[in-house]
């Protein structure tokens, strides 16, 4: 999607740019909206890390992307879940705001995660969400001589449609893998005969790796590779931790970004975190790079049962 939106971006008018962010994203790209700290806002795109761990986790995203950029992508993302042992799994749920130029795509999905132990330190995560997505369309748009474009939704139409994702997630307390699909009943999205969104379904693969330098320092390896079927991105990051309370890392997205993190535990369970995404690609002479701060607040429950050998770690989401 990137380099589609560079070579139009060059030969058109900046205002023009919103209405090729929603033509391409309706035609080409990846609809799923991209984040940096992946690595720690895991239960965004798989539903089986819901349970995994013992705390009640709340998260809260927000990435401005290709700062300026004209109608560029911005993602919001809010999620809670936690472990109840009454149903031996987790529940959670998850809310995504993402906007693109005039397209908008918000979602609200439940979860629940089959949790079970594999030998003494490994957990088996098996989950399902369910819910909605609304896609709209949030603006007004007219041709140079000021007429409206026909072919263009009205101004604030939205269209609603279910929404289904699985996962399957593997922890220990050294390592993780998972992997997911999201729209698995890909859903066509007609605004009125105007304009018609196909979903894609989307898949992922995620893994990470700890490991302790010394007693106050380790590393952590992550992985995600996502692919609609058609194109495929991955993101490789390292982060060094201090005493499990204080990191900074990097990532390096293939023929995108380079990016750079930091973050640390402000308080007994409430952790803040920056990242800036260094534009590698050809956009970058109209962007600015990306901004996305992360807030996690995390608290055990008192009802959660410790019978099954759970663990508790920041570098954990």
């Amino acid at each position: 999607m990137k380099n589609i939106m560079f070579r139009y971006h060059n030969v058109f008018i900046r205002p023009l740019l919103a209405v090729f962010c929603l033509v391409f994203l309706l035609a080409y790209s990846q609809q799923d909206p991209q984040i940096t700290h992946n690595m720690f806002n895991r239960f965004m795109y798989n539903p089986a890390v819901a349970g995994a761990y013992p705390e009640f986790h709340a998260t809260l995203l927000h990435r401005n992307q290709w700062v300026g950029v004209d109608g560029a992508p911005t993602t919001s993302n809010l999620n809670a879940y936690a472990y109840l042992s009454q149903i031996q799994g987790g529940v959670g749920i998850n809310v995504i705001n993402d906007k693109a130029g005039m397209f908008s795509a918000k979602t609200v999905t439940a979860s629940y995660a089959y949790q079970t132990m594999l030998g003494q330190k490994h957990r088996l995560g098996m989950g399902l969400s369910f819910g909605f997505m609304q896609y709209g369309y949030d603006g007004t748009w007219v041709t140079p001589d000021n007429t409206a474009d026909q072919f263009l939704p009205d101004a604030n139409a939205s269209k609603s449609v279910p929404d289904i994702g699985l996962g399957l997630y593997l922890s220990h307390p050294d390592y993780y893998i998972g992997v997911s699909a999201t729209h698995i009943v890909p859903m066509e999205v007609d605004f009125d005969g105007v304009a018609v969104y196909n979903q894609a379904r989307h898949y992922y693969l995620l893994g990470g790796y700890d490991y302790d330098l010394t007693d106050d320092f380790s590393l952590r390896l992550n992985m995600l590779t996502k692919t609609d079927g058609v194109s495929l991105q991955t993101d490789y990051n390292i982060n060094t931790f201090f005493r499990d309370s204080h990191w900074a890392g990097i990532s390096y997205r293939y023929e995108d970004a380079l990016c750079f993190l930091i973050g640390f535990e402000v308080a007994n369970g409430f952790t803040f975190a920056y990242a800036f995404d260094m534009v590698t690609s050809k956009l970058s002479t109209q962007a600015n790079g990306s901004h996305e701060v992360f807030l996690r607040y995390a608290f055990e429950l008192d009802f959660v049962g410790r019978q099954d050998t759970r663990y508790s770690n920041l570098r954990y989401p």
